[in-house]
């Protein structure tokens, strides 16, 4: 697929790539980090459809496209998965206890059973982030574990202990 980018002054950037289904799609990153994103039909130079995000929504639905939240799998392995596997993401801020600390340091496994599978930062994802990996304000944790590691991960993000 090639995406093309395009410095667009006083406003941002603009990327446009063509599906598999003929259509464009536009996305222009505002420097206030919203996002616009245009969906060209059959070569048309007007967007048949626009959707408008703010800064949190477009970091969302990143992770969602990108499979943070769901990777298709058979029937089986879903349902076991369902039963078994809880997903939990916390936001660290410039308050957190989290933060400018590693994840070694910190021990989120030791402590509460949940492991870090991924790292949000900015517009970034970070799978499977290093123990040396420092936390920065902003970033966003995601852990996986059963019901009772999510919960102790959540409480542990919270309070520390």
């Amino acid at each position: 697929m090639d995406i093309k980018e395009t410095e667009l002054p006083g406003i941002g950037k603009k990327f446009s790539f063509d599906t598999e289904a003929h259509d464009t799609l536009v996305t222009v990153i505002h420097h206030t980090g919203k996002r616009e994103i245009y969906r060209f039909m059959d070569d048309k130079e007007t967007p048949h459809s626009l959707i408008e995000l703010t800064d949190e929504e477009s970091r969302s639905l990143g992770a969602i496209l990108s499979g943070a939240y769901f990777q298709p799998a058979a029937e089986g392995t879903m349902a076991l998965l369902a039963r078994e596997l809880t997903i939990e993401w916390m936001r660290v801020d410039a308050r957190s206890h989290l933060r400018d600390r590693t994840l070694r340091d910190l021990g989120i496994r030791e402590k509460t059973g949940a492991s870090i599978v991924a790292l949000m930062r900015g517009d970034r994802l970070i799978p499977n982030p290093s123990p040396d990996e420092k936390i920065q304000d902003g970033d966003t944790l995601m852990a996986v574990g059963n019901l009772e590691q999510a919960r102790n991960f959540g409480r542990f993000c919270k309070t520390g202990f």
